[in-house]
């Protein structure tokens, strides 16, 4: 049986961590629809959720036509991305994911940034819900909004925002039901026979040690100042057109900063966007802006960088004048 919700405006720390907990015991089924905002135009998705207490989850895209019929299963950190028109199946680690059902990455790190504020009630798939806000304890700002089903605290909703306060991404469950009787074969991780597999993204924990960044051929640099609340949570190293990149992830528990590197003479890929130009410390750079996401990219030490955050261009390039040896 489920505890009282608090009264508007008062701690909702306790939700939080009820709702952290929550996959951990409750299994469910139902339909999700996801926006995401914010870049150069606004997606939408339509998947199907079966998730199975403590940790099996699996997506099916049920919209758009080009995702349809994909599926990933996922255990704990590891995720299998079946793609049934390539015939290929993507394997991956990654603990900085989005994950559909968690509520957030990391309680410790979210607690040190955000309080939780509980603000009104509200349906959600015909299931009442508190809705509670995570708010900076540097700016005030909301940086996102969760519902949280009253009984389960299985979060049913979210909303993330940008520094500015538009949207940032939406997910959503349009119905839902609790139950046990999920068949073991929707989880079953197995390459079908005829697919490819191949090896994505892993994302490693870093640990308080010398050499938690992975090697990436080079002596990475790494930056000396970052926003208030920011921490390293995730690094990994990719071959990208035979040119391997060390991507370095930073998070305060809600926002996410990444900076890459590789030892390369290479122009950054703006792609469509149109790149303006910047200096700092001597450095020529150029700067797109994509949404409320800015992209700032320069050379130094032999190295190229490129930093990409929901900050504005003062902020990233204080950071960017911190990455020097």
């Amino acid at each position: 049986m489920s505890s009282p919700s608090p009264a508007a405006g008062s701690d909702a720390r306790p939700l939080i961590v009820a709702a952290a907990a929550a996959p951990k015991h409750v299994s469910f089924v139902g339909q999700m629809s996801s926006i995401r905002s914010g870049t150069t135009r606004a997606t939408a998705v339509v998947s199907k959720i079966e998730h199975r207490a403590p940790d099996e989850t699996r997506r099916t895209y049920l919209a758009p036509q080009v995702l349809y019929g994909q599926f990933v299963i996922s255990r704990g950190a590891m995720s299998w991305n079946v793609d049934p028109a390539t015939k290929r199946v993507v394997v991956s680690e990654n603990r900085a994911a989005v994950d559909p059902v968690a509520v957030v990455d990391d309680i410790a790190l979210l607690d040190s940034n955000y309080r939780a504020v509980r603000s009104t009630s509200d349906d959600v798939a015909n299931r009442k819900t508190d809705v509670v806000d995570l708010v900076s304890r540097y700016t005030g700002e909301r940086a996102m909004r969760l519902w949280l089903d009253t009984q389960t605290h299985v979060v049913l909703a979210k909303e993330a925002y940008h520094s500015d306060g538009s949207l940032a991404w939406r997910t959503r469950f349009d119905d839902i039901r609790y139950t046990n009787g999920i068949p073991d074969a929707i989880f079953t991780a197995s390459v079908p026979a005829g697919y490819q597999k191949v090896r994505g993204r892993s994302y490693k924990e870093p640990q308080m040690a010398p050499g938690a960044i992975p090697d990436a051929g080079f002596r990475p640099i790494t930056p000396k100042y970052l926003p208030e609340g920011f921490s390293l949570v995730g690094s990994e190293v990719a071959a990208v057109k035979n040119v391997r990149n060390l991507h370095l992830i930073y998070s305060d528990g809600v926002r996410t900063l990444s900076l890459f590197e590789n030892a390369t003479d290479r122009v950054a890929d703006f792609g469509a966007l149109k790149p303006q130009a910047t200096s700092f410390e001597n450095h020529e750079a150029q700067y797109v802006r994509d949404g409320p996401t800015l992209l700032l990219a320069w050379r130094e030490q032999g190295l190229a960088f490129t930093l990409v955050g929901d900050l504005d261009l003062k902020e990233l390039v204080r950071i960017g004048i911190s990455v020097i040896p």
